[in-house]
């Protein structure tokens, strides 16, 4: 099942803005000309990036690995492995393939630990209880019983 991220307004405004920005001078660059041309090359690139994070963020559950994608940040994680997700909290360090803030938090092996933001949080928690009803879900600071119907 693929669940799309949640899109923050802010992270919106910060995202198009300098795709918006980039773009602007990248054609004031060329309209003038100059030394400066290969800078178009460079700022294409980091506005590419910028479009390929926000229309290509994404979670998938399937099988029993959860893949995540973030333009060019991907991975996949063995939902066994997982032994708590904490929702309601934003994460400031380590890896971050959301565009929201108040996303989930997983936590799994022994020390790793990643912030993605699900549209649908509560679904996304539901479908990973099916695979590991172990998992340990703890929103706003207090650990709840899990969701899934066969816990």
């Amino acid at each position: 099942m693929r669940f799309n991220s949640k899109r923050d307004i802010w992270i919106s405004i910060v995202v198009w803005g300098a795709i918006a920005l980039l773009a602007s001078s990248g054609v004031e660059i060329v309209q003038h000309g100059g030394a400066e041309q290969w800078f178009v090359l460079l700022v294409a690139l980091i506005a590419g990036m910028l479009l390929w994070m926000w229309l290509g963020t994404y979670y998938v559950i399937e099988d029993k690995e959860l893949q995540y994608r973030s333009g060019p940040i991907n991975g996949i994680i063995d939902i066994g492995s997982i032994h708590t997700v904490i929702t309601g909290k934003s994460q400031y360090v380590g890896l971050k393939p959301a565009l929201a803030a108040k996303g989930c938090i997983i936590k799994y092996n022994k020390f790793d630990d990643i912030y993605i933001s699900p549209k649908d949080k509560d679904l996304f928690i539901d479908e990973l209880l099916k695979v590991n009803p172990a998992i340990e879900v703890v929103k706003d600071g207090h650990a709840i019983k899990a969701s899934h119907p066969g816990n």
